[in-house]
């Protein structure tokens, strides 16, 4: 156990957060002997839902997930999830469990918790942002491997390297190095800011002592040196709240209103220079080309008759923002199989593609995805017959 010690108001512990389940009695005895108002722990809140093993957050519904449109965030957590399944499964450990262990004993020296760091999920999902397109394709092969791959050898490796580690968002960051190494050096920096700038505020209303991986003991010292130093000549810190957010480029924007722009374009021009009898056709040929294509794939993902209904009746109209037409059939498919966070955890265990397939996250997933790529195929042939009506 490493110990660093900030101005008598903040202590640093340095423990193994991957493989060392021996620290816990030190550490509790640490704390019994200092009486901290706060002990910090370098995990995030939804970490340390998955480690507590508790049932009630695996029944959890993904409904909510999927109306607030994080997606992205439950792919990133099933894949540490994953990391977390490999490790057990294949290198005999148990990461950060004997962490989270701690924090019911902080309940009985009556000694308040924090969790310190940033939710790893806004770690990934900002790494992934700052990609370029060749380092994504790169990313999305490794969570492949990690997460959905049916070779236990596959899975075995995805962790080789993790298993040496003191901090497993550390070791998956190093995975992330080979092939983005500039975008992890950030992703760095920034999760040992969050980590320090958490402490630092704590530590100005009484005695904290944080938990860390001793690999982040050095850098969160650092950082919080720095922090006192720009208190001092600025009068105050940027806070945390700019390491929280996952922004869209702005090309992502333009290209979600492109479909729009261009037919109420076309709708104009056939007002203002054809007849009504053409303006109606087009509309017909855009309704039966996006929404027939768009139910068809839902059909041959296996959906739900409401799903195909569903997906022929609005793809047309949600083509127009091209905002993920697909993900409406995909709801519906999701209300009717609610799936809860098990299955996700299911998903990431199965051996073989049927078992795969059957899985009701796959299944919602299928129909969505397979949903919106039709619809793409159906506005794209109706496309050239709608360029004759200008012509």
């Amino acid at each position: 156990m490493d110990i660093k010690k900030i101005n008598g108001n903040l202590i640093l512990l340095g423990v193994d957060y991957i493989g060392d389940e021996g620290v816990n009695e030190n550490v509790l005895n640490y704390i019994k002997g200092n009486e901290p108002d706060k002990v910090g722990i370098a995990l995030c809140e939804t970490r340390f839902e998955t480690l507590e093993g508790d049932n009630d957050w695996k029944e959890k519904p993904l409904l909510p997930t999927y109306k607030e449109g994080k997606i992205g965030p439950l792919i990133y957590q099933t894949f540490v999830d994953s990391i977390n399944e490999n490790l057990r499964r294949f290198k005999n450990i148990d990461p950060e469990v004997h962490v989270a262990r701690l924090v019911p004993f902080m309940d009985t020296l009556d000694t308040d918790v924090e969790f310190i760091d940033r939710d790893i999920t806004l770690t990934l999902g900002r790494a992934y942002q700052n990609m370029s397109v060749l380092e994504k394709l790169k990313m999305i092969k490794y969570l492949k491997a990690t997460m959905l791959s049916f070779s236990g050898k596959k899975k075995s490796e995805s962790v080789d390297d993790i298993k040496y580690h003191d901090d497993l968002v550390e070791g998956v960051l190093e995975k992330l190095e080979k092939f983005a190494p500039s975008v992890v050096r950030k992703a760095r920096r920034e999760r040992n800011e969050y980590m320090a700038k958490k402490l630092y505020d704590f530590s100005k209303n009484g005695t904290v002592i944080a938990i860390l991986p001793k690999s982040r003991i050095y850098n969160v010292f650092k950082e919080v040196n720095r922090l006192k130093m720009e208190e001092r000549f600025k009068g105050e810190n940027t806070g945390v709240k700019h390491l929280e957010q996952i922004g869209k480029k702005v090309y992502s924007k333009v290209i979600r209103y492109a479909s729009s722009i261009f037919f109420i374009a076309l709708a104009v021009y056939l007002f203002l220079f054809s007849d009504v009898l053409n303006i109606w056709r087009a509309w017909l040929y855009w309704f039966l080309a996006v929404g027939g294509m768009s139910a068809l794939g839902s059909a041959l993902a296996k959906g739900h008759p409401f799903s195909i209904i569903i997906s022929f009746l609005l793809a047309p109209f949600m083509s127009l923002t091209l905002h993920g037409p697909g993900w409406i059939s995909g709801y519906v498919e999701l209300k009717v199989r609610n799936p809860t966070m098990s299955d996700v955890q299911h998903l990431t265990s199965c051996k073989n593609a049927s078992e795969f397939l059957s899985n009701n996250i796959m299944k919602v997933f299928l129909v969505g995805t397979f949903s919106n790529i039709f619809t793409w195929i159906g506005l794209f042939v109706v496309l050239p017959l709608l360029i004759r009506f200008v012509g």
